[in-house]
């Protein structure tokens, strides 16, 4: 096994881990893989109803999940979803389950996480993806609203920490929880978003506390490429990936091949041969981890 001599240059933005750099689906993450069969699972993900949560969904219904659970605001997009989702799965075996609620209101999440495990027949979580967010268009630091900080707070840390909690109860063991987190919680800092870096930046910390105090479990904090959503509308930056890039990266991270990876922070766009070409030194160091550079406390 070669020593791990990166970063390398992965676009004209980002550096990478891997020396190849992807933006689209290629054979090894395919759902396709009977190595990355997702069947009689039951996987949970917030915000499912577009984007990359919904494109989530329909990887893991080509991997064969038996129930595929979404949760959003919009219950008219959720039902819209569920049916590309249905139609994903080549056997017509996944159930898809459909719940309205809003992460930042404990209660309701609380009741759709339960009411949609009695849909689902009754089991336990087996895979659950945090990908609901938030983003408020950018401002500087100085004139920044009050209310508007608040509402991101809400919308962010609040929905994140409302999901874990009410989640954790229902998890199987050794379950696969994936954050949907951002590189903005890492990169250096882009003028006019500082609310939402630092609300990733702190909800990446969150999950880093469940996978210490749940050592079962396996967590994994997601950079799920630069895709064409609602918030990249927002943001103002263009989409460079494909949406069916993270759907696909999220089953093959959730498969065994990508164990080595628990507890670590992990770009979409990396290429997956060569992480595993590097898995030892991954597994036993502080690589992939957010922490204070030189410091490897």
């Amino acid at each position: 096994m070669a020593s791990y001599d990166g970063p390398y240059q992965g676009t004209e933005m980002f550096k990478s881990f891997t020396k190849t750099w992807h933006t689209k689906p290629y054979p090894e993450i395919l759902p396709s893989r009977p190595e990355l069969s997702a069947s009689g699972k039951i996987v949970f993900i917030t915000g499912g109803g577009s984007g990359i949560g919904k494109a989530t969904a329909i990887a893991f219904a080509e991997a064969g999940a038996r129930v595929i659970a979404i949760f959003g605001r919009r219950i008219e997009r959720l039902q819209l979803a569920a049916e590309e989702i249905s139609r994903a799965n080549p056997k017509g075996t996944t159930t898809v389950v459909v719940e309205s609620a809003d992460v930042s209101q404990r209660h309701a999440l609380e009741a759709a996480f339960t009411s949609a495990i009695n849909k689902a027949g009754g089991g336990k979580i087996d895979i659950f993806v945090s990908n609901a967010g938030f983003l408020k268009p950018r401002a500087p630091l100085a004139n920044y609203g009050e209310k508007e900080t608040r509402e991101s707070i809400e919308g962010n840390i609040i929905g994140s920490f409302n999901a874990i909690q009410a989640m954790v109860p229902l998890l199987a063991p050794k379950a696969k929880v994936l954050n949907i987190s951002s590189g903005i919680a890492h990169i250096n800092p882009l003028p006019g978003f500082w609310p939402y870096a630092a609300f990733k930046l702190a909800i990446v910390k969150m999950f880093d506390f469940l996978q210490v105090e749940h050592p079962d479990l396996s967590v994994f904090n997601v950079q799920p490429g630069v895709v064409a959503t609602d918030i990249n509308e927002i943001s103002g930056i263009p989409g460079q990936d494909e949406v069916a890039l993270p759907g696909c990266f999220h089953v093959w991270l959730v498969s065994p091949e990508a164990e080595f990876l628990k507890g670590k922070f992990v770009w979409v766009n990396w290429d997956v041969n060569e992480l595993k070409a590097h898995s030892k030194e991954i597994e036993g160091s502080m690589l992939l981890k957010v922490v204070l550079n030189g410091v490897p406390m």
